[in-house]
């Protein structure tokens, strides 16, 4: 199986859409499709956020070798941690940019976007 059908099934699990996938790993939706449709391959740091979205194993999403997700043994002691994905750049860039406002202009800023939205 290549890697674009592994994103696709991927994706359909979780019932996201291409639009979807893409907002969240912070690229475009024809991005997500050239993946799928096997036209071009993400980056490094682009399968890594697949793998972090999708909870799985880097290596079974790159290569479909390994398994998939970590299974422990039977009365095996299960780590706890959690890997963050990093927000899209647009993301970043407006929250600093809200940081740095005045109280009122935050408040009118918010007033604002609850009305559009």
């Amino acid at each position: 199986m290549k890697i674009g059908l592994r994103i696709k099934k991927l994706r359909e699990e979780r019932g996201y859409s291409q639009g979807e996938l893409a907002r969240r790993v912070g690229v475009t939706q024809p991005t997500v499709s050239d993946w799928e449709n096997n036209r071009t391959e993400p980056t490094v740091d682009n399968l890594r956020l697949l793998a972090v979205e999708f909870d799985v194993f880097f290596e079974w999403l790159t290569t479909g070798r390994g398994q998939r997700r970590f299974v422990p043994m039977a009365g095996e002691p299960v780590a706890e941690y959690r890997v963050e994905r990093q927000p899209p750049e647009d993301e970043t860039q407006l929250l600093n940019l809200f940081r740095r406002l005045p109280d009122a202009r935050r408040q009118a800023l918010l007033e604002f976007l609850s009305r559009w939205s």
